[in-house]
């Protein structure tokens, strides 16, 4: 039977795994000079294992969180207007992902970081071929993270905005959460997306379980990371540069199954937008845009 450990605390998801041992007394340790909130997990395995889970605040759930503008502009003052410009539609985006998802299942896990929406846009090759400029914007939106939760979803829906900012027209697949086609083709990206993301940032974390006889990981959303399919014994710089290119040809190869699904297949050699072509896009292209229908 496979040793299975928790990557969040599973009463509270909002703590993740920091430390591993088989020693309790060395995760006690570990608890004791942590400077956060912790949690500690001891696995009854033929050999236990202790998990210490770190957290820096509560989950909230979305319902509580106005979104208003005052909130909004006192956050992005200090972005460049490219950067006001995305993070502004992001958190439309956000509000319209909590609208219309059960609140029980839509909770906040982070702060919201707007600077980092600023660096994901810095990160972009920006008039290369459609399917790697899209697949880029949303790969550096999803790596930096910077919503409170939903940032697959709203990673998907920029992308889109990149294809339609080519050529309005375009009528993207649908991927809504609950449809079918969902599961069958936009469930499976999401799945590998956020199993490379998390081997990226804990490929250390993961060594130190794999060395405890650990096979596998779960996160939450019940995704199950096998520990042997990752290579993990390399520094963590190394791991962060190692994954993100992979985490970048997963997004690219999404792209293209978007144009792909969607029958325009005249759109995948053809160029991405200008940085400012996608802004101009998405101050003027989408005012009447109704972003629950997305969700």
């Amino acid at each position: 039977m496979a040793r299975l450990v928790f990557y969040h605390y599973p009463q509270a998801e909002n703590f993740s795994l920091k430390y591993s041992s088989a020693s309790v007394a060395e995760i006690r340790s570990q608890r004791e000079q942590s400077d956060e909130s912790t949690k500690l997990i001891g696995y009854p395995f033929e050999a236990p294992v202790y998990v210490l889970y770190e957290g820096d605040s509560e989950i909230e759930s979305a319902q509580d969180i106005d979104f208003d503008q005052e909130w909004l502009s006192d956050r992005i003052r200090d972005l460049s207007r490219p950067g006001q410009v995305v993070a502004f539609r992001l958190v439309e985006l956000l509000e319209a992902a909590v609208d219309v998802r059960d609140e029980d299942e839509f909770r906040l896990y982070k702060e919201f970081e707007p600077q980092k929406i600023q660096q994901a846009l810095d990160h972009v090759s920006w008039g290369a071929p459609l399917p790697n400029v899209a697949g880029e914007v949303m790969l550096n939106l999803i790596l930096r993270h910077s919503l409170p939760n939903a940032n697959h979803r709203t990673g998907i829906a920029m992308l889109q905005f990149c294809i339609e900012s080519v050529d309005p027209d375009f009528e993207m697949p649908r991927t809504h959460v609950d449809d079918d086609t969902w599961r069958e083709w936009v469930d499976p990206y999401i799945i590998d997306s956020k199993q490379l993301i998390t081997v990226r940032r804990n490929n250390l974390r993961f060594k130190q379980l794999e060395e405890l006889d650990v096979d596998l990981v779960e996160r939450k959303d019940g995704i199950q990371i096998r520990l042997a399919e990752f290579e993990l014994d390399m520094h963590w710089r190394e791991a962060l540069s190692k994954y993100a290119e992979q985490h970048e040809s997963h997004c690219t190869d999404f792209a293209e199954a978007v144009l792909k699904r969607a029958e325009r297949d005249d759109l995948l050699d053809c160029q991405g937008p200008t940085k400012q072509e996608f802004i101009t896009y998405l101050e003027d292209g989408l005012i009447e845009r109704d972003f629950r229908e997305m969700f």
